[in-house]
């Protein structure tokens, strides 16, 4: 079925719907549920379209899917926006929860000049070319790609751009930039926001602004490196979920306490962020790993952690059975999840 970004559709197997925001892949696109404002990935198949984006008449938008590649041919996409500016961007993929998703890195021309740019990495003095183009006014394009993990490696990026426009012109002043990488930014939800260019929420910084590299980065390597370490369970604090030899079951304590040994500098959102991170990792771990059972320990509190974890299983995970845990073995603050 042809489904294209803007069209509004309703779900073949539940009731409701919404609106398509991003082409996912070849049979998945994102839906923007009306009841609730929550994106879901949802399979072409169990949708119909009810009206379609020509129809409404209602501008264009644009999204790449996940598996697109990086290359100096790349096509630019149009915007709406008319300001003289350029900026570049973080932007999560569907389907990842925002503080661990791998992240695509634009280029965004918000002015009427063509621009020419070279994009490089830089690692200590060394600098390592990437890509080479032009991108068209008023338009962003795909720069490159990478896992949050592998920016550690990466101290700096490098940007040259020249400004190009066709008969009368005032040249302006090319731009030769080197910005260092926020990398403790990208797992802090708040960092991420909704900007004029994307449907989702980004980490959006702007090239031509003259104090880039003194804004970005409050924080300093030595602290990335920690919140690294604590994520990845190289804290002696830290437990990694644990096989129950007696039931076969996988426990996973969600309490933060467990998970990392300071939330120092977290909010209560990325607290929760950091516990659904732990969630969704697990869940992706184990999904051929039919008939597992695992408990997920998220305590009863004020309820919070409870609600966003059933809500998670119910529309990202419909396909596994999922219900209270074992009162003796784990009390009222557990469930319990089997992967079908």
């Amino acid at each position: 079925m042809q489904i294209n970004i803007g069209d509004k559709v309703k779900f073949l197997s539940e009731t409701g719907g919404g609106k398509v925001t991003r082409i996912v892949d070849a049979k998945t696109v994102m839906v923007l549920n009306e009841e609730d404002d929550f994106e879901i990935p949802t399979l072409k198949k169990e949708l119909v379209v009810v009206e379609s984006q020509s129809e409404s008449n209602s501008s264009t938008s644009h999204s790449l899917s996940t598996h697109k590649k990086v290359s100096t041919s790349a096509k630019s996409e149009p915007l709406k926006v008319q300001k003289e500016d350029i900026y570049f961007a973080f932007v999560p993929k569907a389907g990842y929860e925002i503080t661990s998703s791998p992240l695509e890195l634009y280029l965004i021309n918000d002015t009427n000049s063509i621009l020419l740019y070279n994009f490089f990495n830089k690692n200590g003095e060394k600098f390592e070319g990437i890509t080479t183009g032009n991108i068209d006014p008023n338009s962003k394009i795909l720069l490159t790609e990478f896992d949050q993990k592998d920016i550690g490696n990466i101290s700096a990026f490098h940007f040259q751009v020249l400004y190009y426009q066709s008969g009368d012109f005032t040249p302006k002043t090319p731009i030769n930039k080197t910005v260092k990488i926020p990398a403790i930014k990208f797992y802090k939800s708040s960092s991420y926001k909704l900007t004029d260019y994307f449907h989702e929420q980004v980490i959006l910084n702007k090239l031509t602004a003259d104090d880039i590299e003194l804004k970005l980065d409050e924080l300093s390597q030595k602290d990335f490196k920690k919140v690294i370490r604590e994520k990845e369970g190289q804290s002696t604090k830290i437990q990694s979920p644990k096989l129950n030899t007696k039931t076969n079951i996988l426990e996973v304590d969600l309490h933060i306490n467990k998970l990392i040994d300071s939330v120092t500098g977290f909010s209560n959102a990325d607290i929760l962020n950091f516990q659904m991170d732990k969630f969704h990792e697990v869940l992706r771990d184990n999904e051929s790993n039919k008939g597992k059972k695992i408990v997920f320990i998220h305590g009863i509190g004020n309820g919070t952690l409870k609600q966003k974890v059933l809500t998670e299983l119910k529309r990202k995970y419909k396909k596994h059975s999922s219900q209270d845990a074992s009162f003796k073995e784990y009390g009222y603050g557990a469930t319990l999840v089997t992967i079908k």
